[in-house]
């Protein structure tokens, strides 16, 4: 009778040790200097679910904002485009805050809609602090598939930055 109350009484007590806290992330993708006329980008497509998925798989709680086109890239770290999605995202109780900013401003011809550069953010949500960048670039021609595995790599890269804070 002891060895039975015993085992799952210590199993309880060990699991307790370990923090179970998972993050709540907020993610917004930004097209940087894309043709309004081209419709919604693929890439833009596969770095949200790229997100989406990491970071739910990671343990987290995941949110996103819209896909959100500007002209020219901003120059500012924290696009004043994306404070409004920002704040939505504080006031939804959201602890960090990831911009995915795709950067086709340098692209000639119209038909090539992948980016040049992907900046990818992250940010305190209630302080607005940046507290990781990472550049990812990489122009080698693959399937959707080998590039969804590819950027999704690359946002691993951000999850240990949560800790972070």
């Amino acid at each position: 009778m002891f060895k039975k109350s015993f085992l799952p009484g210590l199993l309880l007590g060990i699991l307790s040790i370990f923090p179970l806290e998972a993050a709540t992330v907020s993610f917004l993708v930004i097209e940087a200097g894309g043709s309004e006329e081209a419709g919604p980008n693929q890439y833009s497509g596969l770095w949200e679910s790229g997100l989406l998925d990491v970071f739910f798989e990671a343990g987290h709680i995941v949110s996103n904002a819209p896909i959100l086109r500007l002209e020219k890239m901003p120059r500012e770290l924290l696009p004043g485009e994306a404070l409004e999605d920002l704040h939505e995202a504080v006031e939804g109780g959201m602890d960090f805050f990831v911009i995915a900013l795709l950067d086709y401003t340098s692209l000639s011809d119209p038909l090539i809609r992948r980016p040049e550069k992907i900046s990818l953010r992250l940010f305190n949500a209630a302080s607005q602090k940046l507290i990781y960048e990472q550049q990812y670039a990489d122009k080698t021609s693959k399937t959707p598939g080998e590039e969804f595995s590819s950027l999704k790599q690359a946002v691993k890269g951000l999850v240990p930055h949560l800790n972070d804070r």
